[in-house]
Formats: C-alpha cells, structure tokens, sequence
C-alpha cells in the first residue's frame, strides 16, 4: 500500500504513523481506565478487579505496540 505524504521537503507529514500514534494513545488511555476507572469511582463494572487488571495490561501493552510503529514510521526514510 502507498502512503501518501504531504508537504515541502522539510516537514513531510506521513499520515499513517500519525494515525498509529493516535491509536496507541487511545488503547493506552483505555487500559488506563478500565484499571483504575472502580478503584477511583469512575466506573462501574460487572467484572473483578483482576480481570479488569488484566484487560488494562493488554490494552497498555498494545497501546505501547502501536506508539512505537507510529514513532517507527516517522522516523525512517522510506522513499
């Protein structure tokens, strides 16, 4: 797939890192909440604290995951 990239030559925008960086901040903030929303009154859920531990965990890992490809993809030349 071609990615398409916008700009003079000094600031080249490549939305598809822009996009991976803005889903990982997402996922981050999702783990985030579903840890710390019942410990804090937030939220309410149906579920123990461990589950939503768990489910937190991942979210942040794959949060991290995408942060770095955004970070990954804006950095390297790809011409």
């Amino acid at each position: 797939m071609q990615q398409k990239e916008f700009g003079n030559g000094r600031t080249r925008v490549n939305y598809r890192s822009l996009g991976e960086l803005i889903r990982g901040i997402f996922f981050l903030l999702f783990g985030l909440y579903a840890i710390f929303a019942q410990k804090y009154n937030l939220g309410r859920f149906d579920f123990s604290q461990t589950v939503l531990n768990i489910l937190g965990g991942v979210l942040i890992a794959y949060g991290l995951f995408r942060v770095y490809r955004g970070v990954r993809y804006l950095f390297t030349n790809r011409d």
